[in-house]
This record gives structure tokens, sequence and C-alpha cells, in this order.
């Protein structure tokens, strides 16, 4: 693999300062601005700045600066059920031709959830790492690598490592009984999935923030 172009490196850089709080929804910067701080021409920062806007993170104002997008509850609702559709696809594409693989991956998930929660519970974090990667494996047994790709987006675009609230009082004990319940339903087809996924998503556009 080549080195990444300077219009990689300054996509990657200015999504990284998005995501980790120093640039927050709602402020305003520049591309000069942003070229000081990355030390770079404003050529590679315009372009990087152009695909963050069609990605949904930003809004190039002529003029008036970049904007670093808010994210509505409509928004976060329509990206929530996006992700929600594509695990329900996957488990409708891999059942029940796949049926067994599903059982030792729902399995295994169990397994593993449950040493998480014998564990600290306080750890809203790694809860939230353990979803993502619940729902990225989910999505990747459809071996469609768009949609796989097109998940950690939007994934990416909710915040979703940061976004804890529903590991917390007082929502943390339904929560966790949901996802128990979803990792169990994926080895029982389509319709169970459904279901449990459905109380799951209330849950996820209840608390969001």
């Amino acid at each position: 693999m080549g080195k990444p172009t300077l219009r990689q490196q300054a996509y990657a850089r200015i999504l990284d300062m998005i995501e980790n709080g120093e640039y927050p929804k709602g402020s305003v910067t520049s591309e000069v601005q942003l070229g000081r701080q990355l030390d770079m021409s404003r050529t590679p920062v315009r372009a990087a700045l152009q695909q963050l806007e069609l990605e949904g993170y930003v809004r190039i104002a002529s003029k008036h600066g970049v904007l670093i997008l808010d994210s509505s509850s409509q928004r976060v609702g329509d990206l929530l059920e996006l992700i929600a559709s594509m695990a329900l696809f996957a488990v409708s594409a891999v059942f029940p031709a796949g049926q067994a693989s599903l059982q030792a991956w729902s399995r295994d998930r169990s397994e593993a959830y449950r040493a998480l929660c014998d564990g600290d519970l306080e750890n809203q974090g790694a809860f939230a790492a353990f979803e993502f990667e619940l729902l990225n494996g989910l999505i990747q047994r459809c071996n469609n690598s768009e949609m796989t790709k097109a998940f950690q987006t939007y994934a990416s675009r909710l915040f979703w490592h940061r976004n804890v609230w529903r590991w917390q009082a007082p929502h943390a004990g339904r929560t966790r009984a949901q996802v128990a319940k979803l990792i169990e339903a994926a080895a029982a087809g389509p319709e169970s999935f459904r279901e449990a996924l459905f109380d799951y998503l209330h849950t996820l556009k209840l608390t969001w923030r």
C-alpha cells in the first residue's frame, strides 16, 4: 500500500479533530486556519473538506468559513435506521443457509458479552465499542464491502464510541438486556431478530445525544 496522499492525510487528521472534540459540532473554522494547523497548503485541505462535506461532517460556506455540522434528531434517527436495516439485511441474507454459522457467532458473542457484563459496568466506552463490533461483525457476514464501509461511515458520523448515554442510569439495565436479546435473536432468524432489533433501535433513538 502506497503512502497516503496529502488529501488523504488532511482528511484523516481533520476527521480525527472533529471526532475527538477539538472542533466541536457547531464550531466554525476555515481552510486557512486548518492549513496552518496541519502545516499544509490549501489545496489538499480544500479537497479533504469537500469530501467531508459530501459525507455530512461539515458545510463549506463561501466567505464564511467551514461549519462543523451538528446532528439533528432527524438526521440521527435516519442514520440509526440505516444501520438497523443493514443488520436486518445481514441476518436475512445469511439465514437459513448460514444458520449454523450464525448460531456459532451468537454463542461466541454471548460469551464475550457475559464476560463484559461481569466486569466494570461503569466502563461505558467498552460497552459502546462492543456494540460497534457486534453490528460491524454481523454486517460483514454479508461479504459486502460497500455495506461494511457504509456502516462504519454512519457510525463515525454518529460519534458512536463517544455516545454512551444508553449505558448510563436509568437506561443501562434495559440496554444490557436488549443487546443480549439481540445477540440471541440473530441465531433464531429474521423475524426474531427484527423484533429484538426494533426494541434496541427504539432505545438508541430515545437516548442518543
